[in-house]
């Protein structure tokens, strides 16, 4: 049994390679995967969960927790985030742990160790995560766009195989003949069905030695360039818009949570900066005007002297007015992280664009008080 349309060996780059079994598996993974997704027509916060899952993976290297997606996503609850992570085990979008009903896997990640190591290259945030089959790894590259390298072994003698992808193709590869067993005999969910038994194997002659002793497996075995065929075609498009979707928004987070109250108390002291860094030198000018000092109250005359003191601590009062303003636009713009990713529509909610806009006039307002002292020629 030998891989079809690749010369065991091989020193070149290894690109996709459409042959027509490999086509054939991919339109079975599409029947499976690309026609549940389309059917489900995912709502908007739906999606926006979906692809937060899928973009955290490899920064926190295992799947976000249901307080983690309702925190950065501004969902009501985690029963609301429950409710979507269900439907989407019952999609076979993803799979949920019997127990806890957390996510043990979303395809192509596995939170759970399995023998697929994935490293990234070049990416200093992202963590190594761990793929759930051979397909899914080779996934990877082309769904994330980046570089990595996949350690994992033979399933049959169990020998350390090491694959770089780079610019979404295979260079090298260690042992150079590895090839994939990909079965086709699913049963309610890919993770427990197809996944365990799609491999890499060290070489032809392996993977004929596996299956020749579990006769009842239906699958084929791929060359690299084949099985790297199949992952670009499972999982190229699965961060982009997908069909009967709602457009992809990953929303803020919720404005009545603790960032708007510090977005709040630092756009309060700002402001209050600005005024004392302009009411220190307008102030006694004003006095000045209405006659304090001669004859004055000895209230106004007190609060003018207070005032005076206050001059040399205006260039404080104006770092302060700075500081407490770029924290509050921090707080309003900033983006959960890792949300994300080439392919998506990051924006704000409607009351985050009203905070936002309050948050400019304020802005203005404090720069008009601090400027004051000098477009009036004190």
């Amino acid at each position: 049994m030998r891989p079809s349309g690749e010369t065991l060996g091989q020193i070149e780059p290894i690109e996709p390679l459409a042959t027509e079994t490999a086509k054939r598996l991919l339109s079975m993974a599409e029947s499976m995967l690309g026609w549940r997704l389309s059917q489900a027509r995912l709502e908007t916060r739906e999606e926006a969960v979906r692809r937060y899952i899928l973009t955290q993976y490899p920064l926190l290297g295992r799947a976000p927790s249901c307080q983690e997606i309702a925190a950065a996503l501004g969902l009501n609850g985690l029963d609301h985030v429950r409710a979507i992570l269900e439907r989407f085990h019952a999609l076979d979008l993803l799979y949920l742990d019997p127990e806890s009903r957390e996510i043990r896997l979303a395809y192509p990640f596995s939170t759970v160790p399995t023998k697929h190591l994935v490293r990234f290259r070049d990416w200093a945030e992202a963590k190594p995560v761990y793929a759930q089959c051979a397909v899914d790894a080779l996934g990877i590259p082309f769904m994330l766009g980046r570089d990595l390298s996949i350690l994992s072994a033979c399933a049959y003698c169990e020998k350390p195989i090491q694959i770089e992808v780079r610019d979404q193709r295979i260079v090298p590869c260690d042992p150079a003949g590895t090839v994939v067993w990909v079965g086709t005999a699913y049963s309610g969910h890919a993770a427990t069905s197809i996944c365990p038994t799609v491999d890499f194997f060290c070489s032809s002659a392996h993977a004929a030695a596996w299956w020749q002793a579990r006769p009842h497996e239906a699958g084929h075995v791929l060359s690299l360039g084949e099985a790297l065929y199949l992952g670009k075609g499972i999982f190229e498009d699965l961060l982009r818009s997908q069909p009967g979707a709602a457009p992809s928004v990953i929303p803020a987070p919720s404005p009545a949570g603790p960032a708007n109250t510090a977005t709040t108390a630092t756009s309060a002291g700002g402001l209050l900066a600005a005024l004392l860094a302009s009411v220190c030198c307008i102030g006694p000018v004003v006095f000045a005007a209405l006659g304090v000092g001669v004859g004055a109250t000895e209230f106004l005359a007190g609060t003018a002297g207070v005032l005076k003191v206050l001059l040399p601590y205006r260039p404080w009062f104006i770092g302060l007015a700075v500081l407490c303003f770029a924290i509050s636009f921090y707080l309003v713009y900033r983006r959960p992280r890792g949300a994300c990713v080439p392919g998506t529509i990051c924006e704000l909610t409607g009351s985050t664009r009203f905070t936002g806009r309050l948050l400019w006039v304020l802005a203005a307002f404090a720069l008009v008080l601090i400027l004051a002292p000098y477009w009036l020629g004190l």
